[in-house]
């Protein structure tokens, strides 16, 4: 089964909200102004989550004008 990691490198969002405009079940702003990625986890300075489908994650990784969102497909960054 094709499992999907979404991950954003926090320091480098510039809070545009784009991500929050195309895939707000996944995306919101946090208190600290820089996009939030629901439901996942710290690593670092940077989150992430796993997921079964990576649904418009990849829309709102395409569309980051900070490229800060990072999809990888089975291990495999396509983002």
């Amino acid at each position: 089964m094709t499992k999907f990691k979404i991950v954003i490198e926090r320091p480098l969002c510039i809070s545009c909200e784009s991500c929050v405009n195309i895939c707000p079940e996944f995306w919101e702003m946090a208190p600290d102004g820089f996009s939030h990625l629901k439901g996942s986890k710290r690593s670092g300075r940077n989150e992430d989550r796993e997921l079964d489908d990576a649904g418009c994650n990849i829309e709102a990784a395409e569309n980051c004008p900070a490229t800060c969102i990072h999809v990888y497909e089975n291990g495999k960054k396509i983002i």
